[in-house]
Parts: C-alpha cells; structure tokens; sequence
C-alpha cells in the first residue's frame, strides 16, 4: 500500500503524519482525499467515526474540518 505524508492543521497547530492510503483503486481526486481524511482521523481522532456517519452531502474531508478543527493541507506520496 502506498505511503503518503501528509500535512495537517487540527485546531490551529500545524502538524505532519505519515498514512497508507491504497489511492490507487480510488476512481477521482475527491475519494482519494476522503480515503487520507478517513486515515487521518483514524489515527488522531478515534472518535471522529462519529461525524462521518451523520448524513448529509459534505465530504469526509468537509466533515473532519467542521466537527474537529482538522484541514489536511498538503499530501504527497513517499
């Protein structure tokens, strides 16, 4: 699975991560930033499982910003 680094924002302070996202079966840009997201909140949030079910049509990422401060603000592959 691929590795990517990615920099983030959660409530104000900068920080950086590294995740396996299999970006490669994800069909558009939108799913794969959702599928980092997902990741994301996986390893720093476990409660953020929360937010992603409520129903409505923002995306994962969109979710993550308005529920916990989180703004993923640069993803590059290792």
């Amino acid at each position: 699975m691929p590795t990517y680094h990615v920099e983030y924002t959660h409530l104000g302070d900068k920080q950086q991560i590294t995740l396996e996202v299999d970006g490669n079966s994800l069909g558009d840009d939108q799913e794969f930033r959702d599928a980092i997201a997902q990741r994301l909140a996986e390893r720093i949030l476990p409660h953020a499982e929360l937010a992603f079910r409520h129903e409505d049509e923002r995306t994962l990422e969109q979710k993550l910003n308005k529920a916990y401060d989180v703004q993923v603000n640069k993803i590059e592959r290792q």
